[in-house]
C-alpha cells in the first residue's frame, strides 16, 4: 500500500518581535498589544519592538487588544514582512503570569 502524502507545516516559534530573523524563522507567533489599526494592517507592540502584521480581515481586533498572532515571515530586501495566518484575541490573559511562566 502506497504511503499517503502528509503536508506538514513548520511550527510557529514563539518570538519577541526584536528577535525575529527572516533567515531562520519561517513561521512565528508573537504576543503583544495592538497600538494601531488600518486597512489590512495592525501594529503590534510586544515590549521589545513593534511590527506591522498584514491580514485579510481584522474586524474583531481593536486598538488596545492583547493578541497572539501566528504569522508567516516573508524576507524582503530590507527586513521582512509578517503575514497573519491566525490572530487570537487574549484580553483576559494574565500578562504577569505569562511572563513568569515563559521567563520574559
Amino acid at each position: 500500500m502506497a504511503e499517503q502524502f502528509q503536508y506538514k507545516r513548520h511550527p510557529a516559534m514563539q518570538r519577541k518581535i526584536g528577535d525575529i530573523d527572516p533567515e531562520r524563522d519561517m513561521r512565528v507567533r508573537i504576543l503583544g498589544h495592538v497600538i494601531d489599526k488600518a486597512e489590512g494592517v495592525i501594529i503590534v507592540d510586544d515590549g521589545s519592538s513593534k511590527a506591522e502584521i498584514i491580514a485579510e480581515e481584522f474586524d474583531a481586533i481593536d486598538v488596545d487588544d492583547v493578541v497572539r498572532a501566528f504569522c508567516r515571515v516573508l524576507p524582503l530586501e530590507q527586513g521582512y514582512e509578517l503575514r497573519a495566518e491566525i490572530i487570537q484575541k487574549l484580553n483576559n490573559l494574565d500578562m504577569e503570569l505569562h511572563r513568569k511562566v515563559y521567563g520574559e
